[in-house]
This record gives C-alpha cells, structure tokens and sequence, in this order.
C-alpha cells in the first residue's frame, strides 16, 4: 500500500518516475531482509572439534586463538602480536592435553616461552625428545619446537608423534615460531579463569619480549569454554 501512494503522489513525475520509485522501494526491502537475516545468524561457537583424516584423532580447538599484544613500542617493531591455545587430541579413546604458542621470532637463540596467567608461571611440561626429531639452538626461519631439552637445544617436534598430520593451527605468520607443550588440567584451569594473561617470549628480532591480553575476561571466554568441553 505505501508503494501504491508513493506512486501516486509521483504523479508529476510520470510513469518512469514512479517505477523507479518502486524499484527502489523493492531494492530497500530486500536490503533490510538481508541485514535482518545476518544479524539473526549464530556466532561462531568459541569451541571446535575437527577430525584429522590421516591419523583418525578427533582434535578439539579453540576457533579463534588468545591474541597477545606485544608491551613494548619499536619504530621497526615488525609484528607485535603473540597467540596461546590450548587443543586436545583424542586418539581412540586416549586424551592428551596440549598447549600451543605462537612467537613471531624469525631469528636468534631459542628459549622456552614463559606463559603468565594472572601474574603467576604457568607450568609448561617440554615434550621429551623421543616426540622430536633433531635439536636447534637458534631459529631459522620459524619451526615448530616442542620446549627446551636438558643439553639447552629446542625439540624439533614431529606432529606424527602426537598423532597429528596437521598443525591444531594455522601458523600466523610464515617466519613465526611454533611451539607444543603438554598442558595439565590445573594449568588450564588457570587460563580459564584468568583475569589476564602474558607471554614472557621472543619478538621478530630475537630480542626479549611481553605480550599480554587486552579485553579484559571478555577476550579469554573462549578458555572457559574449552574448560567446560
């Protein structure tokens, strides 16, 4: 009906007025149905599980990581963000818990990240060298290490050993550095329920660095979920 008497008090106009009227009454509504539809569609759930086709090992993930915030302000600061997720991987039956980091180091010695939940060390449990492959002392390039063994080199891991064929996450950055640790179910009951979280670790250029959250308990409720899986 407001069709019908927009047209008709475009009378003046003539015919090709009015239909453009229509027209773009038309393209208005279909616009608003469409924003209605998306803001009616579900969040992404902050918890996911996805099947590794090769190994047959259900992995459950955080959909999107922790993102940390590099603390210190360079002129040729090159990538100032750090990430943390945990993952579990199910194996017939056979759950291990893991801890997963993201370092932006591209180069220089490797040493073990610090993990920070509400100002306390996180325990963070190296992989034992028999889920490596080979020992490094400095980065080239990124990698994916499993902590530091007792002759102070970086485990090199190898995923198969965690019966994995596939990184749990992408890797941010092509020159980052990956790293694996187990994780006990205290140690992610910390994250879960922290007000903040820091990263005592490496930035781009080898040198150290602290990333925290930002966001306050808004921005780690993914962890509360994970906990409650």
């Amino acid at each position: 009906m407001n069709n019908l008497v927009s047209v008709a008090g475009l009378k003046g106009v003539g015919r090709a007025g009015g239909e453009r009227a229509v027209a773009g009454a038309a393209v208005l509504g279909l616009a608003a149905l469409v924003m209605a539809g998306c803001a009616s569609m579900p969040a992404t759930e902050p918890v996911a599980e996805k099947l590794d086709p090769d190994t047959a090992t259900t992995v459950t993930v955080l959909s999107q990581p922790i993102e940390l915030f590099s603390q210190t302000s360079r002129a040729k600061q090159t990538d100032p963000f750090a990430y943390i997720a945990p993952f579990e991987t199910n194996k017939m039956g056979s759950r291990e818990l893991f801890l997963w980091v993201s370092t932006p180091q591209a180069q220089g010695q490797l040493t073990q990240p610090q993990v920070m939940c509400n100002g306390q060390a996180l325990e963070l449990r190296p992989l034992s060298q028999e889920m490596g492959a080979g020992v490094a002392a400095e980065v080239n390039k990124g990698g994916d290490f499993g902590g530091i063994g007792a002759d102070g080199k970086a485990i090199r891991v190898d995923l198969s050993k965690l019966n994995l064929s596939r990184a749990p996450y992408n890797a941010p950055v092509p020159w980052g550095t990956q790293w694996y640790f187990k994780l006990s179910e205290d140690g992610l009951k910390c994250l879960a329920g922290a007000e903040g979280i820091s990263l005592e670790a490496k930035a781009a250029d080898g040198s150290a660095e602290q990333f925290s959250s930002t966001g306050g308990r808004k921005s780690l409720a993914s962890l509360d979920a994970f906990e409650r899986r």
